[in-house]
Formats: C-alpha cells, sequence, structure tokens
C-alpha cells in the first residue's frame, strides 16, 4: 500500500513538474515576443514596408509584435514618440524641424522611408492651372507636413503665396484629403499616388507632379527617441532589420508583391501595379538609407521660406549608426 501510494505521489508530481516546465516555456515564449508600436500618417501604399514586415513575418522573426498605428498627423506621431507612447514614427523631417528649434534635440532618423514624392496637385476639373488656384481651398495633412511643404513651393514658383493667394484646410492623410475633395469641401489636395492616379480617372484635374517639379525630396523617415533607443538597442536593432527585410522584400518578389499590396491598400491590382513601380524605382530605399542629398532640399526649403530659426544640417539629424551595425549595406545581420 505503501509503495502504491508512493508511486502515486511520484506520478503526481512528475505531472505538475511537467505542466509547471510546459507553462514557463509558454510564458517564455510570450515574453520574446516584444510589442512594439510604429506610428505612420496614413494607410496608404507608400507605407507597405511597416504592413509588409508584419504579414510576411518579419517582426516575429525577431521577436517582435509590430502594431502599425494610423494617427493622421506627422506632429502627433512625434508628440507620441516623444512621450515613448510609440517606438518607432515615420514622420516628415519638415515636421521635425521646429520643434528642434524649440529645443527638442533627442529624436534621429534611423531610416529612410519614402525618399522622394509621388504627389500630385489634384484638384476640381474647372480649374486648368496651377495659378488658377487663386482663392481656392486646399486640403493638406498640417501646415507642417513634407506634402505642404512641397505643395507651398510648387505655389510660390508660380506666383501664388501662402496665405495671401489661397487657404489651406488640415484634412490629414491621402484618403481623408480625397474624401474631401469628393464631397466638395475643398477645391483641390495634394494626393499621393495611386490614389492621384484614381481622382483623374474620376475627372479630376491633374494641375502639377510633385516628382517632377520637386525631385529627391526626402519626404519622410523613421524617427526615433534618442533615450528610449539607447536603453532598448536590441529591440531598435531588431526592429530595423525586419524593416529592412521588407524593403528588400519589395524590391524582390514583385509577382507576390502583387498580390499582397492589393489586400493592405483596398486598391485595385491594376493601381498597385503602377504604384508599385514607381516606389521600387524612386521612393523605397531598398538599402534603407536617407537620401542625404533630399534632406538638404527639405532644409534649404524650409530656409527660404524663413521656417527655420536655427541651422541645421543633415548629419545633425540622420543616425546611419544602426544600419550600419545591422549591415544593411551587405544584407549580413
Amino acid at each position: 500500500m505503501k509503495s502504491a501510494r508512493w508511486m502515486g505521489d511520484a506520478l503526481l508530481a512528475v505531472n505538475f513538474l511537467l505542466g509547471a516546465t510546459i507553462a514557463l516555456g509558454s510564458l517564455s515564449q510570450a515574453e520574446a515576443q516584444t510589442p512594439i508600436k510604429i506610428g505612420i500618417i496614413s494607410p496608404t501604399f507608400g507605407h507597405a514596408p511597416f504592413y509588409i514586415a508584419r504579414e510576411k513575418g518579419f517582426y516575429k522573426a525577431e521577436g517582435l509584435i509590430g502594431e502599425v498605428i494610423v494617427m493622421n498627423r506627422d506632429d502627433l506621431i512625434l508628440q507620441s514618440l516623444v512621450s515613448d507612447s510609440i517606438q518607432f514614427g515615420n514622420i516628415s523631417p519638415s515636421a521635425v524641424f521646429p520643434a528642434r528649434d524649440q529645443g527638442l534635440t533627442d529624436v534621429k532618423m534611423i531610416a529612410g522611408s519614402f525618399n522622394g514624392t509621388t504627389y500630385s496637385i489634384i484638384a476640381n476639373a474647372k480649374f486648368k492651372t496651377i495659378e488658377s488656384l487663386k482663392g481656392a481651398k486646399i486640403a493638406v495633412s498640417s501646415l507642417q507636413a513634407g506634402s505642404t511643404q512641397v505643395l507651398k513651393y510648387i505655389l510660390k514658383q508660380r506666383g501664388l503665396i501662402y496665405p495671401r493667394d489661397y487657404n489651406l484646410i488640415r484634412a490629414g492623410g491621402t484618403t481623408l484629403r480625397w474624401a474631401a475633395l469628393q464631397t466638395q469641401q475643398v477645391d483641390g489636395a495634394i494626393l499621393a499616388e495611386p490614389v492621384s492616379l484614381i481622382a483623374v480617372e474620376k475627372g479630376f484635374a491633374n494641375l502639377g507632379e510633385a516628382s517632377k517639379l520637386v525631385p529627391g525630396y526626402q519626404l519622410a523617415g523613421v524617427w526615433i527617441r534618442e533615450g528610449w533607443a539607447a536603453k532598448n538597442k536590441d529591440v531598435t536593432l531588431r526592429f530595423l532589420w525586419a524593416f529592412h527585410q521588407a524593403l528588400k522584400w519589395l524590391h524582390d518578389n514583385r509577382t507576390e508583391a502583387l498580390q499582397i499590396l492589393p489586400k493592405i491598400t483596398t486598391l485595385p491590382k491594376r493601381y498597385v501595379q503602377s504604384a508599385w513601380e514607381t516606389y521600387t524605382k524612386a521612393i523605397w530605399p531598398r538599402d534603407g538609407r536617407a537620401n542625404r542629398k533630399g534632406l538638404q532640399l527639405v532644409i534649404d526649403l524650409m530656409a527660404e521660406d524663413g521656417l527655420l530659426k536655427k541651422p541645421v544640417k543633415p548629419e545633425d539629424v540622420i543616425d546611419d549608426s544602426y544600419l550600419q551595425e545591422i549591415g544593411a549595406d551587405t544584407g549580413a545581420k
């Protein structure tokens, strides 16, 4: 009896230990998946790399749970980054520089994301030229956004000065600006491809393509807060590797990309194909690096408009050390 009772107790102990081991193993796996939050301005085609990193398992392979949060405005993304509500923000440099003037120097661009622009100035059909926009209401994402700076620069070249000659209406990302234009809340909007292509098909006028009028403009990049990144360097490197892998995958896998991207962007495949060609050729940097000349163009245009109180150089805000550490140039981690 004693032997049988001992054997029973032993089996219970073994079962308990096995259960504890399995539970601890599950807990360890859960802990290995680190949640991160990435702020973007809108769920448009250009932001596909952040979603592809999730869809293709690049975040997961690095032990990350990547949550992409649409925040509609650059200033909100920047505020969330500074407060550590998000860990990575895809932000226009033109939104960061004014904050630097006010003392915010603890943010750096660790990768390029939009190393160019696909924006077009789209307006109601009654507008035939850029000059005809005098007195018009034009939808923008925010007054500090890079797309807004591009718009103001193009209009200025045609003799239209803000706010003397036209009004800017803060409407949010491309999809929200497109909605405002369709519902006649505004006369025009600056829209990214492929939404601009859809607008033209629906009878709206394309008055000018920013890619031709302002080539090489560093529209946006991935930013971090240095204090947070220093304490979480491993997470920063893991995220950057996943993002870098997504960029490379988009360049190298055209056929599969054209199958996945319509689901992410909710756009018909015919638009996605054209957009993929444009973005892989001129917008998404395969190596993840920001365009220093393009950033200098941002600085020059802002200085020309009197928007910079203090001098700034590309090297003041770009930090390539993280890309170098993951071996982005060679593809070796």
